[in-house]
């Protein structure tokens, strides 16, 4: 015999888990531990929470009476049922990826609800197969909502006209790429007639208000699920999924009407203004932002050869 004993053996699972959790509550990140819950069930997948740590308590203001298992948790920190389900569907998702790696700790942002209703968002890393008890799951959660908004914040602006607050064309290919597959699509190219001459005539303030207008009247009359972007200068683009070719001809011609009935005023004058527009069309699957958009501007430019304030295009 060597003399030294187990230190296991001479401590209760119950002393353990006291140290254990003792040392936890000075963690200043929130965490928690659940356990399995032992049921006659088939299929409980609900586990009964055991610790909050103080920072748990203190920041996200949820109790283990108020808060007593999974089930409540994922019913009160999310409870859009949409957004819940989607929380849900990607934590069996890393979970199912951590375990084909043979890892022991998985992560995933989430928008978390407080019990007094505020949201911010969360790095939620779990940890699971805790020695000395393989049954607990560790979760710690890392406030990265300053982080998150900001970078949403960036990538808001980097992909969205900073005048008229429609997408630019980075962001409208952005929008194309996650939203325009598998459907038809009618394209709108609009220019302002003679914008040159606004500013010329009334400056460069006006030219801009001018701008800012037409940009709210597309998005006003355009359906919700339709990109308005400002395409370069003057010039606008407009794609809308599941639509037909008459659809897309008619909706210009209502924004060319509406634009040049309401004209611009400009310190008490009002002032013409009309649009060109073309109109490109292709069916579901057979298509490319660059020629939806060529097809549009060909079609726009002989508007303005014909006298402008009009509607071109080739049906298919």
């Amino acid at each position: 015999m060597n003399g030294k004993a187990d230190p296991l053996s001479k401590t209760s699972l119950d002393q353990f888990k006291q140290y254990f959790f003792d040392a936890l509550d000075v963690v200043p990140l929130p965490l928690l531990i659940s356990e399995g819950i032992v049921s006659d069930e088939i299929s409980n997948n609900n586990r009964a929470h055991i610790f909050f740590n103080q920072a748990f308590q203190q920041e996200l203001g949820y109790t283990l009476d108020n808060m007593p298992d999974i089930y409540q948790w994922f019913e009160k920190a999310y409870p859009d049922p949409d957004y819940r389900q989607e929380i849900i569907s990607q934590w069996h998702q890393v979970v199912h990826e951590a375990q084909a790696h043979g890892e022991k700790t998985v992560e995933l942002p989430a928008l978390v609800t407080y019990a007094d209703g505020q949201q911010r968002w969360y790095a939620v890393t779990a940890q699971v197969d805790v020695a000395p008890n393989p049954d607990w799951h560790i979760v710690v959660f890392r406030d990265i909502h300053q982080l998150k908004t900001s970078l949403e914040e960036t990538t808001h602006a980097s992909l969205t006209d900073s005048l008229t607050q429609l997408a630019n064309r980075r962001g409208l290919t952005d929008w194309f790429a996650q939203s325009a597959h598998r459907t038809a699509l009618g394209t709108i190219v609009l220019d302002i007639d003679r914008f040159k001459q606004v500013n010329d005539s009334l400056g460069h303030i006006a030219g801009d208000r001018l701008l800012t207008q037409i940009a709210s009247q597309l998005k006003q009359f355009s359906p919700p699920n339709a990109c308005c972007a400002r395409w370069g200068g003057e010039e606008f683009v407009i794609i809308i999924p599941d639509c037909t070719y008459q659809h897309a001809f008619q909706l210009a011609k209502t924004l060319c009407h509406h634009v040049y009935q309401e004209g611009f005023l400009w310190h008490a004058t009002r002032h013409q203004v009309s649009l060109s527009a073309g109109i490109g069309f292709t069916e579901a699957g057979h298509h490319s932002l660059d020629d939806l958009v060529a097809r549009a501007d060909q079609a726009m430019y002989i508007a303005k050869q014909r006298g402008r304030n009009q509607v071109c295009g080739d049906p298919p």
